[in-house]
């Protein structure tokens, strides 16, 4: 039988239950991500063991009897025990790899795919320099094109997106522009930009005298416990969020930090009457948080760049194209009672397209797990099956030219050859729209 080990490695998951009906219980997305796809995955193969790794046994509710789990110490530990042969793949994501030396990942390099969470990855690129993997797997339409050239076989594969269980959603007749009720659901650290709408809540108290707002996350996300006593997540940020949030707007409830939280956030969700996620996009691959928004009936607020496209692609009307207009984008939306609802119905539409795509998903990554157990010489293709969206120079100078300027800096005597590459790079580019 074949043994597909996906290695987890996280502290974060001790106490928490997973199921295939459940939805995140507080996690990071890359591991949530790892063990409900575990789930499905041998669901949909009898005639696979699909192995959990992890430092100890994650609580896995109904798990298939084909889902087994070993524990190990550490990284490096585990793929140094598994053997050198063509019945095992390993599907793991690049900070996982970065862990262990390259000589066992050469090794093991062709049952190895990659597993890419980032944008631009830098893990993923300096391996995959010194390790020929099998794939490396983008879960986001705009990440994908991010890291196509990183080597021949760079394939996408949509995250899994489950609709929540909600008893009712609430599809408002009439908006209260009195009371309004705002949500930031992301974690709290730097990359999700949490600080531009901390700058705007001055501005978004003028406009809406009575607005609340809702902050589920917080840095633990990551790994960082938090550290201030009044804002989930370390003490340097909690100083730079408290300089434009107040300290008696906390003190009030009027600004209410919950912490990261599992299902039950679902409660304040629907509480909410708008939404503003990552207003630059950037860190993010294909987050789950503007869809589970979308999916209790909440217009979401937020970039549309980088991961945040596959989503907000279908609301250029909520699109935040530059910081300062948040309030603009609050105001717009809040002025036609009519628009609102419609906004609010085409939100439910699209979160449950995602949640319809989860077959498709499952049978893209049996190809490519297929694809790396056998010596199989045809080409393997796997482009997203939405178009490229945002700007192609913009994905040109952060993908091929920021890179090249880097390396020019420390090797001049390169620049000759990074040129004549990256343009026919930006010239592939252009081609593909």
């Amino acid at each position: 039988m074949n043994k597909i080990y996906i290695p987890i490695f996280s502290n974060a998951v001790r106490s928490k239950q997973f199921s295939i009906n459940s939805g995140n219980p507080g996690i990071g997305g890359s591991q949530f991500t790892a063990i409900r796809m575990s789930i499905f995955l041998a669901q949909s193969r009898g005639d696979w063991e699909i192995v959990l790794v992890n430092y100890f046994e994650i609580d896995i509710e109904n798990s298939p009897k084909n889902l087994k789990q070993e524990a190990f110490s550490n990284e490096l530990s585990f793929f140094s025990s598994l053997p050198h042969d063509d019945s095992h793949v390993i599907i793991s994501i690049a900070s996982i790899l970065k862990k262990v030396d390259i000589d066992t990942l050469v090794r093991l390099e062709k049952n190895l795919i990659c597993w890419s969470r980032h944008p631009f990855d830098i893990i993923a690129r300096e391996l995959a320099a010194k390790v020929k993997f099998k794939g490396i797997v983008c879960v986001g339409t705009y990440q994908f094109h991010s890291n196509l050239h990183i080597m021949s076989g760079v394939y996408h594969i949509q995250n899994i997106f489950i609709l929540p269980k909600l008893n009712k959603i609430c599809r408002s007749e009439n908006i209260d522009k009195q009371n309004v009720n705002v949500l930031y659901l992301g974690a709290l650290t730097p990359g999700k930009g949490f600080l531009e709408i901390a700058k705007s809540w001055e501005k978004l108290k003028d406009s809406f005298p009575n607005i609340k707002l809702h902050v589920i996350g917080s840095s633990a996300t990551y790994g960082s416990e938090p550290s201030s006593d009044l804002v989930p997540t370390t003490s340097d940020y909690a100083l730079k969020i408290l300089q434009y949030i107040s300290k008696d707007d906390i003190a009030s409830g009027r600004v209410i930090f919950y912490g990261n939280l599992g299902e039950e956030k679902f409660d304040v969700i629907q509480k909410c009457n708008v939404a503003i996620l990552n207003p630059t996009g950037a860190t993010e691959a294909f987050p789950a948080s503007p869809l589970e928004c979308m999916a209790c009936g909440i217009p979401v607020i937020a970039s549309d760049d980088y991961g945040m496209s596959d989503s907000m692609r279908f609301f250029p009307e909520l699109v935040i194209n530059k910081k300062n207009t948040i309030l603009a984008r609050v105001e717009w939306l809040f002025k036609d009672p009519l628009r609102y609802r419609e906004i609010q119905q085409r939100s439910i539409c699209v979160a449950n397209w995602f949640d319809s795509q989860t077959d498709q998903i499952i049978t893209r990554w049996i190809r490519v797990i297929e694809f790396a157990l056998k010596e199989n010489s045809q080409e393997l293709r796997l482009h997203p099956i939405m178009p490229f969206y945002g700007s192609g120079k913009r994905l040109f100078f952060r993908r091929d030219v920021r890179p090249t300027l880097s390396t020019i800096k420390r090797f001049p005597n390169k620049i000759s050859k990074l040129f004549k590459r990256q343009s026919k790079n930006f010239n592939s580019l252009k081609s593909n729209g």
